[in-house]
């Protein structure tokens, strides 16, 4: 089965950005919108996952958060594809690599292998 639903601990391992922070930046500039459980836990869906490693990505490029946070999700993968694509590339291929596993997505994760030993 492929896992749908995150934790924040999976986001915060996936990428690099610490549970902390995410919760922070839902509350200050609503970055991320959780579904709840019952209980009030905090699950994330693969949108919300693809949007926090681009995030990150960008966030390891130099750009601030704050100007992130005025992008719409579709100018923030325009501008990690142009990043990635002006700068190193395996950075993006091991963000999509990650991607790609957490889907069991063989295809994609072949793709991105190969994009990484070109």
């Amino acid at each position: 089965m492929i896992k749908s639903k995150f934790s924040i601990k999976d986001l915060e391992n996936l990428s690099g950005i610490k549970a902390h922070t995410i919760r922070i930046w839902e509350k200050r500039y609503g970055l991320l919108t959780p579904d709840r459980t019952d209980t009030n836990i905090r699950t994330y869906d693969l949108e919300a996952l693809q949007k926090i490693l681009n995030i990150s990505y960008l966030r390891n490029a130099g750009i601030k958060i704050s100007a992130i946070a005025e992008l719409s999700s579709e100018d923030i993968e325009v501008q990690v594809r142009n990043f990635a694509e002006r700068n190193n590339k395996n950075d993006h291929a091991i963000q999509e690599l990650k991607l790609a596993m957490v889907n069991f997505d063989p295809t994609n994760v072949s793709k991105n292998i190969s994009k990484l030993f070109r």
